[in-house]
């Protein structure tokens, strides 16, 4: 219709400035819509207002984006799905982090750190799931006590222990192998956790759905509302997501939260007890890729 359309087909934020799995169906909406495929991918984001604290902004200036034409339209009918979704792929390969530390981008801000517990939620020295916090330039482990500076950089500085991780990605994808460890024993359950769910079937605003019951485990998501005024169920399985949206201390900091969606409603989970939602969203990532391995469907680079 003589419109530019513009998707995110990571289809959720960035927990900390690093490329997240793109579904395989890219290359087959570019064939559909036969029009050229362009790419803008920005730098200094993340860095500037991460997902973890969105409450201020950084001061990082400038930021950076990279335009480009990434398939054209006479190239749409000889390329492949997957030569299409490679190129997606390349092109989507990022680390604000890694970018700030190439450029040599300062940040001076007194309450950089602020928040980075919910991404960074498992400690390295002690292992303990629920004891990081975060305040000011330092991330701490109420457990075992070690404390950590988030440099000008953006790297990360042990003050009374060694140095096991200083690239914030680095520890994120750590605590992914964990999860992937759970999984592959067949051990990872959140266990049930009482909950309040709101629903959001139409722009008109949110229902209070009340108090309910969340498990995610080997079979994937059941959230459970049974109270005086409702009793519904939504079972989300394991092959029916490759990924979920996750909101950090959501609706005038209401919680952290799991978004979970039908064609008709989303249902925003908010957990209670011992928890983390960064782990609940890799581990649903891990255990889509282990259920497509097990049907035999091989996973390609980037691909999901």
């Amino acid at each position: 219709m003589g419109n530019s359309v513009v998707i995110y087909p990571e289809a959720r934020y960035s927990l900390c400035g690093t490329t997240a799995l793109l579904p395989k169906s890219l290359g087959k909406l570019a064939k559909f819509l036969n029009v050229p495929v362009l790419t803008l991918i920005c730098h200094g984001h993340h860095i500037n207002s991460p997902f973890w604290d969105t409450s201020h902004d950084r001061g990082v200036s400038p930021t950076k984006a990279t335009y480009k034409v990434l398939v054209e339209k006479d190239e749409l009918e000889s390329l492949s799905v997957d030569e299409i979704n490679e190129r997606i792929v390349n092109e989507f390969e990022y680390d604000d982090f890694r970018w700030q530390k190439e450029n040599n981008i300062i940040v001076n801000d007194p309450l950089r750190a602020k928040g980075l517990h919910r991404v960074l939620y498992k400690c390295p020295y002690c292992n303990d799931e629920y004891s990081m916090d975060s305040d000011g330039i330092y991330l701490t482990c109420k457990k075992c006590g070690v404390k950590i500076e988030m440099t000008e950089l953006g790297e990360l500085k042990a003050l009374n222990n060694k140095d096991i991780f200083t690239h914030i990605p680095d520890w994120y994808e750590w605590e992914r192998d964990e999860v992937r460890k759970e999984i592959e024993n067949g051990t990872y359950s959140t266990g049930l956790l009482e909950c309040q769910v709101d629903s959001l079937p139409n722009a008109k605003g949110y229902i209070d759905l009340g108090q309910g019951t969340l498990i995610h485990d080997m079979n994937g998501f059941k959230v459970r509302v049974n109270n005086e005024k409702y009793d519904f169920e939504m079972i989300k399985p394991v092959e029916s997501l490759y990924s979920c949206h996750i909101e950090y201390q959501y609706l005038f900091k209401k919680g952290d939260c799991i978004d979970l969606n039908t064609l008709k409603d989303t249902w925003y989970v908010y957990p209670k007890g011992k928890f983390n939602v960064t782990k609940i969203a890799l581990a649903t990532e891990e255990l889509y890729k282990k259920n497509q391995i097990d049907k035999g469907i091989e996973l390609k680079k980037g691909i999901i």
